[in-house]
């Protein structure tokens, strides 16, 4: 009798222990992590045509962050993607300067998704879009690899 009161105590105690050595494990999601290319405008006044080369995984995205006064006139054309299969752009907002200085720059901001293993270029420009406005003032070449 005692023994078999051992063995119900054992039995009873192993049981939640073999219970969750039976369950499935789920694989970890692959690394989703951001990328980020942030630039100023003192960034592009010091280089006017800057290239960048990264590198993303198959569901990972790229955020890019480009200084930007439209209190002058200028402003970041629409971003042009070469192959839209690989990376796909996800968003555009501007953020408001974080200061009260009358004139001073804020932010062009996109998200790019990663669609796609491949490469594609991603290509943005500052200008004045008017007619007889400067065009292509600064430029940013993004070469993207996505793995």
């Amino acid at each position: 009798m005692k023994k078999l009161l051992i063995f119900g105590l054992v039995a009873i105690l192993l049981l939640p222990l073999l219970v969750l050595g039976c369950k499935k494990i789920e694989p970890s999601p692959p690394d989703t992590q951001a990328k980020t290319i942030e630039l100023t405008l003192d960034d592009f006044s010091a280089q006017n045509n800057i290239t960048k080369n990264i590198e993303l995984t198959r569901t990972g995205s790229l955020i890019v962050s480009l200084g930007s006064n439209a209190s002058t006139g200028y402003q970041w054309g629409e971003a042009e993607i070469s192959d839209a299969t690989k990376v796909t752009q996800a968003s555009r907002n501007f953020m408001e300067p974080q200061t009260t200085l009358v004139g001073a720059a804020g932010k062009d901001v996109w998200t790019f998704d990663a669609k796609a293993a491949g490469t594609t270029t991603i290509k943005m420009s500052y200008g004045r879009p008017w007619e007889g406005g400067e065009k292509n003032t600064f430029t940013l070449t993004i070469n993207v690899t996505v793995k």
